[in-house]
């Protein structure tokens, strides 16, 4: 089962008062799937908190904003729109937080859903996410005037010029 953890006061041994967690869940986002494909990141993979607006993947231990940058969370979705950043800015951002970061092209890839397409990721999971191209910290080794990205309409990774825009999604390790 995956939760949203939230807190609440209840009565605990000898009268004393403490923190227990409340639990909600991701909706499971398994009927998107097509052609009967199995899902690759369930929404019973990741954990929910910070008030839904992060989400841990347990697999990896990673966790990840649920909203791209330009969008915000509120009430259990993504509003906004996801802004358009160059690479170089993109880094800068994540620099700008000492919390969050921009992901390797290798953690971006762990969030795809491979049984999805336009947006090949779980919605249930990373509600409002574009189908559209997401910057990774990773340079290419053969040009490095070239960044890799994500392509979320087809869950492919690829090579971009880095004055490109695309959309960016940040990470920090487990806290």
């Amino acid at each position: 089962m995956n939760i949203l953890r939230m807190f609440r006061i209840a009565p605990a041994l000898f009268g004393s008062m403490v923190a227990l967690p409340v639990l909600a869940d991701i909706s499971s986002a398994a009927g998107d799937c097509v052609s009967n494909l199995s899902e690759r990141t369930p929404s019973s993979a990741f954990t929910a908190f910070d008030n839904g607006s992060v989400v841990r993947h347990e697999p990896t231990g990673l966790e990840w904003q649920r909203c791209p940058l330009g969008m915000s969370w509120s009430n259990s979705a993504c509003v906004g729109t996801a802004g358009g950043y160059s690479w170089q800015d993109a880094v800068q951002l994540a620099e700008n937080d000492a919390e969050w970061r921009l992901p390797e092209i290798q953690e971006l890839r762990t969030i795809v859903e491979v049984c999805r397409v336009k947006p090949s990721i779980n919605q249930a999971v990373f509600p409002g996410t574009p189908a559209l191209l997401f910057w990774s910290a990773s340079i290419s080794v053969r040009n490095p005037d070239l960044a890799w990205f994500v392509d979320f309409n087809d869950g492919y990774g690829y090579w971009g010029r880095k004055s490109y825009n695309r959309r960016v999604r940040l990470v920090r390790d487990a806290q």
